[in-house]
């Protein structure tokens, strides 16, 4: 790491504006280690025909504080989900582990005879797991102060967090785990479409659920292209959904909102409308002004569940957010996604500094996409400090997927000798698999452990593709990924066995 990084990360540590809230503060964790220990043959003769390049992993016992295994361990790797690690204990350092996301809906005027003469704001601050259920609440409140109408507008505030549309504008617009990214979004960011023909007409329905001003759908004109059934347009500020003509039969499938804080405000209007509250024209954007006076504040789960979640059920959104509120931390400065992801880093080198952060590169903080790098041994070293910390009751561990029993890890190491024996976030995107957390071996040693597949040409030449979701595409990844975890989980049950 540059020395301007390292005397910036110094600083950013000393600086009392920076600390973390809740009264937390992590533990110093002085990590390094000693030269690369070449593989064990154990290991090499279960690569089963992956080049050697092509994967690399770390063993290291945490008691005795030693590398136990170890194969290109300073070559960046694509982590994948693997990233949320990094994202996670960067949050929960900056932020703390009680920290909560907070929702406000603050009004400016005066309340009279059921009408609120003045205007209305809903401001986030980048909670992840707002709901539906949480905006009606806040309705219920407006009923409760007797609003009946409301003479001015509603207006929304997501400047507290830098917005996007995606969260890799390089995949396909119509990946559901790919939405926008807002200090205001609701329910995940996603949308559910719905398709079916009338038997009589013959004629195909569509809708979405919910409807709302922003959205649309219809029928493509044009072909679209193999296993793609929607295609996304923006039409003067509204998200179009266009079924494939293709699709004969009546089916379903979830989308991705690009404008989710609009997509909240319309969802609290029509909520409101429910409540026959009336709110005069359509949301739009607005700062919500200081002196705003409060009609109700949702207050989000502590840090340590949201990275819980993040990490059991591998949610993009969630590791982004909590990202982008601890770089606006830890910075003073609203980031977008890359630069945020910068900030992750020189955070986490400046707290690590005995390691080699060479080829570390990170443009977000969840994983979707190719571009991120990251060694095993700069993931090492973050396990093992995150090892160190007590997350206000929370072991870094305990918010890892159990082997043989949890999510991503329900059907992985599942028999008698291994489940619960691995506790660790899983990592897979197109040519690209990770593993990393903690592991027991038969003899009881507490070990961390990282292992990283990567076919980085494969990839490429899948990106080069405008035609790579059709069938003989899809079945090229499938079968590099069973082989490749067929190969990581032999490797990893062999550590657990023999060790």
């Amino acid at each position: 790491m540059p020395s301007s990084m390292k005397t910036a990360a110094a600083i950013a540590l000393l600086m009392p504006l920076m600390l973390p809230s809740c009264g937390f503060r992590p533990a110093d964790a002085d990590v390094s280690f000693g030269p690369e220990k070449p593989a064990a043959g154990a290991d090499l003769a279960l690569m089963d025909g992956i080049p050697g390049e092509k994967i690399g992993y770390m063993l290291y016992d945490l008691d005795r504080k030693a590398v136990v295994r170890s194969h290109n361990r300073a070559r960046p790797f694509i982590p994948a989900s693997t990233t949320k690690v990094f994202s996670s204990v960067f949050a929960l350092d900056v932020l703390g582990p009680d920290y909560r996301f907070e929702t406000y809906l603050k009004y400016r005027g005066s309340i009279g005879n059921g009408i609120l003469k003045g205007d209305l704001y809903l401001k986030g601050t980048g909670d992840p797991l707002l709901t539906v259920s949480d905006l009606m609440d806040m309705v219920d409140r407006m009923k409760e102060k007797g609003i009946t109408s409301v003479a001015g507008r509603l207006y929304y505030d997501d400047g507290e967090l830098a917005s996007s549309t995606s969260i890799d504008p390089d995949m396909e617009p119509d990946v559901s785990f790919n939405s926008g990214v807002s200090a205001l979004s609701l329910e995940y960011n996603s949308i559910m479409a719905e398709w079916k023909r009338d038997r009589k007409s013959n004629a195909m329905g569509i809708y979405l659920t919910p409807t709302l001003p922003m959205n649309r759908t219809g029928i493509s004109k044009e072909k679209l292209r193999e296993n793609i059934k929607f295609t996304y347009r923006n039409l003067g500020g509204s998200e179009s959904w266009l079924l494939s003509p293709d699709e004969t039969r009546d089916g379903s499938e979830r989308l991705p909102v690009k404008n989710p804080s609009l997509y909240t405000a319309q969802m609290f209007a029509k909520l409101c409308e429910m409540r026959r509250i009336r709110i005069q024209g359509r949301p739009g954007p607005g700062a919500m002004p200081g002196s705003a006076d409060e009609i109700a504040t949702h207050r989000g789960l502590p840090l340590r569940d949201i990275v819980d979640l993040t990490l059991t059920y591998s949610i993009n959104l969630m590791a982004e957010l909590m990202m982008l509120a601890a770089a606006k931390e830890q910075s003073g400065k609203i980031l977008k996604l890359d630069g945020a992801a910068r900030e992750l880093s020189t955070y986490l080198s400046g707290r690590l500094d005995r390691i080699n952060w060479k080829g570390c590169e990170l443009v977000n903080g969840s994983g979707l996409t190719p571009k991120n790098r990251i060694t095993p041994e700069q993931m090492m070293a973050v396990l093992i400090y995150a090892d160190a910390q007590d997350y206000n009751g929370r072991k870094f561990r305990s918010f890892l997927p159990a082997s043989g029993w949890e999510w991503s890890l329900m059907n992985r190491f599942g028999d008698p000798k291994t489940a619960f024996h691995v506790w660790a976030k899983t990592g897979t995107i197109n040519y690209a698999l990770a593993l990393a957390g903690y592991l027991y071996t038969r003899s009881h040693r507490n070990m961390a452990f990282v292992i990283y597949i990567s076919d980085i040409d494969a990839r490429r030449l899948y990106d080069a593709d405008p035609d790579r979701r059709n069938k003989d595409s899809m079945a090229r990844v499938f079968a590099w990924q069973n082989s490749s975890k067929k190969v990581m989980d032999s490797i990893v049950t062999g550590w657990i066995e023999e060790l």
